[in-house]
């Protein structure tokens, strides 16, 4: 087969966890997801050297090689097993999930002080030659799940590599997703235990503050460790009910004056998103993530005679009890 352009359709994006971090996954058994993309960016911090005697350039060194990824992917909680499911999670939130119940089964993902790093494969059916990539020590430093009203709910990882290999061939082979993704209709999100209706939008973006570092002796970062951590969030909502969000925002109950706000004190309240297909037992599909201390920091509400009024709000929640996804499958092979 000759060499020739080529799609999207004739690749594969999977990924493997990684027994050490920069060491390349054993095997790649899973995929993200459909509507997989993956954007790959490479930098090899070129410089040019000038010497006297000589207008142009004499030398150039490579200094330190950096790399980072974008892969964008539709939100399923689908089996772990043989197509991925939802156990990019672990790479988000660190810990090895704990298996519990019976059809559905749950997985249960909480925080942890480290970062589980993974090993992409990327490869593209090219003619003879095809490209074949592993993108090596890959970490999760930006997670970010979205949904809007008549549309499929998205999920977007980006993060720093290590380092990568680059082959023709017999770097991982091609999975098949075989989950349905969540959509907007599948969404439900509480705060302080009320149901917030009329949701629009949201948007939840999980930040693990990695820095990565390079030392003497290579041009490969040879550590990523874990700063701070933050959940934060934002949305459109229907503006019907002030005991909801703008009680959140103020910390007070209304009827409330402005010494309120001059005093303002507000207590974090629990909130939960729930993805959820509706169905049972084998055929449920499920996603709940539930953050403890929420806090709203801004709160818009514009009146226009032309337009329906909709709340517009941010804010963040200190941690994550837990992400608990439910599926058919009885254990999450997550590991190593």
């Amino acid at each position: 087969m000759a060499q020739g352009p080529t799609s999207g359709a004739f690749g594969y994006i999977n990924y493997g966890f990684e027994s050490t971090y920069g060491t390349v996954a054993a095997s790649f058994p899973r995929q993200f997801g459909h509507g997989s993309k993956l954007t790959v960016n490479r930098k090899n911090n070129m410089e040019q050297v000038f010497g006297a005697g000589s207008r142009n350039a004499t030398a150039n060194v490579a200094k330190k090689f950096e790399g980072d990824y974008v892969v964008e992917f539709d939100l399923d909680a689908g089996d772990t097993t043989i197509a991925g499911g939802a156990s990019w999670l672990r790479a988000v939130m660190g810990a090895i999930p704990t298996d519990g119940g019976a059809t559905p089964y749950t997985h249960t993902y909480v925080e942890s002080n480290t970062i589980a790093s993974f090993s992409i494969a990327n490869g593209i059916e090219l003619g003879t030659n095809d490209y074949v990539s592993a993108l090596i020590g890959c970490k999760v430093k930006v997670c970010e799940i979205s949904f809007a009203v008549d549309e499929i709910a998205k999920v977007k990882l980006s993060g720093p590599y290590r380092t990568e290999s680059v082959a023709v061939a017999g770097i991982g082979s091609a999975v098949v997703p075989i989950g349905v993704p969540m959509t907007f209709a599948q969404v439900a999100i509480s705060v302080a235990g009320t149901t917030v209706g009329y949701v629009q939008s949201g948007t939840l973006t999980i930040t693990n503050d990695i820095d990565m570092r390079w030392g003497a002796g290579s041009r490969y970062s040879t550590a990523g460790p874990e700063k701070t951590r933050k959940y934060a969030f934002k949305g459109t909502v229907d503006f019907s009910d002030v005991t909801l969000l703008v009680e959140k925002f103020a910390g007070t109950t209304v009827p409330y004056t402005a010494a309120a706000l001059a005093t303002l004190n507000p207590a974090g309240v629990a909130m939960i998103w729930t993805f959820d297909n509706g169905l049972t037992v084998i055929n449920s599909r499920k996603i709940v993530f539930t953050f403890a201390n929420f806090y709203l920091d801004t709160h818009t509400l514009p009146t226009d005679v032309n337009e329906i009024i909709m709340e517009d709000v941010s804010g963040w929640a200190n941690s994550c009890t837990n992400v608990v996804v439910s599926n058919a499958t009885a254990t999450d092979v997550a590991s190593p």
